[in-house]
């Protein structure tokens, strides 16, 4: 299995969302709102590879919303690339995440189920160890978001990082999502302030529209920042991924 490595910067991550094993974004998750890209997931995450890519972010889109899941997508993914392979969207059980994480996928990304079930999310650190288990933390506004961001979460996002941290977690993805797909800018605000409340590294998500976005997110200039997902932007061709990576390099000198 590959592992992520300490990183001294952050980094780009390169965002796939699949939706019956094709590469697709949803507008803020709606399901109904769905932009199509690519039949063929595996070339996307070759290209981003090859264009100089060091980790890679991968979405199950279906299985969030409850929909059939893309699972061997993922696990194909994971395969073919050499770089670690982050992966979430309605994984919620124990043979789920085994399946990925045997299957060469670097870590998995957790959200509902871990923030209902606290000892469930500590038996999964324990197994698999901090270093493969991610929490996500999905707010519009001050809101917390699950179950394909469907329904409202009733804990804040003070008490769920105190609840994730407690449960052993130290990664944790935080996405803005109504900024997700929208070019609009991500939340500055929010990843700073889940930064400086907690003691796990961070991946920021959500609004990447711009070099000048990605710019604002490094500009935090926490050591704890791990990176930032960007997606539509790339897909799109309003962020050039060699161009951004050249952001981080340029952050680390």
């Amino acid at each position: 299995m590959r592992s992520f490595p300490q990183w001294d910067s952050p980094r780009i991550f390169p965002a796939i969302d699949l939706r019956d094993g094709r590469c697709v974004r949803c507008i803020q998750g709606d399901p109904n709102a769905e932009l199509h890209y690519d039949e063929d997931p595996v070339k996307v995450a070759k290209r981003w590879e090859e264009e100089g890519a060091s980790c890679l972010h991968v979405v199950d889109l279906g299985a969030a919303f409850g929909e059939a899941s893309s699972v061997d997508a993922v696990l194909a993914i994971a395969s073919v690339v050499k770089v670690p392979v982050q992966t979430g969207g309605g994984i919620r059980d124990e043979e789920r995440i085994a399946a990925l994480l045997d299957g060469g996928v670097a870590r998995v990304i957790l959200g509902t189920r871990a923030l209902a079930d606290s000892p469930f999310l500590a038996r999964a650190v324990q197994r698999h160890g901090d270093g493969s288990i991610m929490v996500s933390l999905d707010c519009k506004g001050e809101r917390l978001k699950v179950s394909g961001w469907g329904a409202d979460c009733p804990l804040g996002i003070q008490e769920a990082i105190q609840l994730v941290e407690g449960a052993g977690v130290r990664r944790l993805l935080v996405t803005a999502t109504d900024r997700d797909g929208t070019f609009a800018g991500p939340r500055v605000d929010l990843v700073r302030r889940i930064l400086e409340g907690s003691r796990s590294r961070v991946v920021a998500a959500g609004g990447i529209g711009s070099l000048e976005h990605i710019q604002s997110v490094l500009a935090v200039g926490h050591p704890r920042l791990e990176g930032i997902v960007v997606g539509r932007a790339l897909h799109e061709g309003k962020v050039v991924l060699g161009e951004a990576l050249k952001l981080t390099r340029e952050k680390s000198s």
